[in-house]
């Protein structure tokens, strides 16, 4: 179902309701405190967020499935944001010790910055309505290593977390992107004398 950009413009904090206003055409949807997915915190007259609408029994529309448009960081954030700094961190300790190449870490600190930007863009766009960011290519930069900075943006934004295919896809890029480093950790004479033996085959 498509999806509706929307402002809360009155809230009933006692009785856990109130209205949501459309971006696109301005008609007001009823809400009930039920129907957002963060309930840590209570609506607010003017917050943005993303909904979609339903048509009840007696004809009339209320929005549900509504999710805050995020803009800034938040304590909620704490478990992801300390997963993705422990890889980043760990890759890091590992390039020191010497099992992976030093330039790795900035390699994937690189990604990381580069995939947060990207999904900022992609939400702004689909809030606007605006030409998208390809996910394949959103799925390239979590499989090279970028997948710590799309965890964050994901969340922060709540960009990119309802849609099943996606998840499957860019959790299955996660699982490549920590089992080639695991391989190439357990491997790693034999993947550089591999490499060495392909150079010299190059040069004759």
């Amino acid at each position: 179902m498509l999806r509706r950009n929307g402002t809360v413009m009155s809230w009933n904090a006692d009785k856990g309701y109130g209205f949501i206003q459309s971006a696109n055409n301005h008609q007001q949807f009823f809400a009930h405190i039920t129907a957002f997915s963060n309930r840590r915190r209570q609506p607010t007259i003017g917050d943005h967020v993303t909904f979609t609408e339903q048509r009840q029994a007696d004809n009339k529309h209320r929005a549900v499935d509504i999710d805050y448009v995020r803009t800034k960081l938040s304590f909620a954030l704490l478990p992801v944001l300390t997963i993705a700094s422990a890889f980043i961190v760990v890759i890091a300790y590992f390039g020191l010790l010497g099992y992976l190449p030093t330039q790795l870490w900035w390699s994937f600190t690189f990604a990381s910055v580069v995939a947060y930007i990207f999904y900022a863009f992609d939400k702004k766009a689909a809030l606007n309505n605006k030409r998208r960011t390809p996910e394949d290519f959103l799925q390239f930069l979590a499989l090279i290593g970028g997948w710590p900075g799309a965890l964050i943006a994901q969340q922060q934004f709540r960009h990119k977390t309802r849609k099943r295919s996606f998840r499957v896809v860019f959790y299955l890029a996660v699982l490549i992107n920590i089992g080639a480093i695991t391989f190439y950790m357990l491997e790693k004479d034999t993947i550089i004398q591999w490499i060495k033996a392909m150079l010299g085959a190059i040069k004759l």
